[in-house]
């Protein structure tokens, strides 16, 4: 299992589109989003300059994780899944390997865009906070790895890249990583609050806030994550088995 994530973290790092999804793209839409409006005041317990910052960092984030988890689908027909569903590895493990691969491509959208945040809005937290920072929202990537996975395992490449980026943009505009939810309609703001989006950028808000998880958000990732590793392993399974 160890040489399986070693081969597939190669191949992750040699992906050209790496760096477009999980940095450029990031940043370019940091700098569209907070250059237009005032940034002061405060939302989700910090300042609002932080608070969008940490959004923007998470919409990076899930982007670099969804694209790179729906990759996938060309595998498929490569006919790579129906060789490694051949070797002793499980599923399961398949699946889980290729799930903390996918989240790797979290971190270098959280890092730029903090460090744009660093130069345009001068964003400031304790070094602590940062690695908080850094680290919540590496392992908050999980279920939208998994659900990459799950998109790039069901369906051919020529619709999985739109449907990830379909699934990933309703997710980001409807979780408020691109606008603070406090300008949505009450009963949006509480959709919202249900929605894994929100409660992964949630993880975000409260780490620079000094502050713990709530236990409602985390109930609620851990649900969706749930849900997104059973449909991911099912796929793969499926996908595996009629190729």
């Amino acid at each position: 299992m160890f040489a399986f994530f070693l081969f597939e973290l190669r191949r992750l790092v040699r992906e050209p589109r790496l760096f477009i999804f999980t940095v450029f793209m990031p940043v370019i839409s940091y700098v569209v989003f907070t250059g237009v409006g005032d940034t002061s005041g405060q939302s989700e317990g910090v300042s609002l300059a932080t608070a969008m910052t940490i959004g923007i960092a998470a919409y990076g984030a899930v982007l670099g994780a969804m694209s790179v988890g729906s990759g996938v689908a060309n595998e498929r027909v490569s006919g790579w899944l129906r060789q490694l569903r051949l070797t002793p590895l499980p599923p399961i493990k398949v699946v889980a390997v290729k799930g903390v691969l996918t989240t790797l491509a979290a971190i270098p959208s959280v890092i730029a865009v903090s460090i744009a945040g660093r130069i345009q809005h001068h964003v400031t937290m304790p070094i602590g906070h940062w690695a908080l920072l850094v680290l919540v929202l590496w392992l908050g990537t999980i279920p939208f790895a998994l659900l990459g996975l799950a998109v790039g395992y069901s369906l051919p490449p020529q619709i999985a890249q739109p449907a990830t980026f379909i699934t990933f943009f309703t997710l980001s505009i409807l979780g408020g990583l691109l606008v603070p939810v406090e300008v949505f309609p009450r009963w949006l703001r509480h959709f919202s609050e249900t929605l894994p989006s929100n409660r992964y950028a949630e993880l975000g808000w409260k780490a620079a806030a000094g502050h713990l998880p709530s236990a409602a958000g985390g109930t609620i990732l851990a649900g969706w994550t749930l849900l997104f590793a059973v449909l991911a392993a099912v796929a793969y399974r499926r996908s595996t088995a009629t190729r």
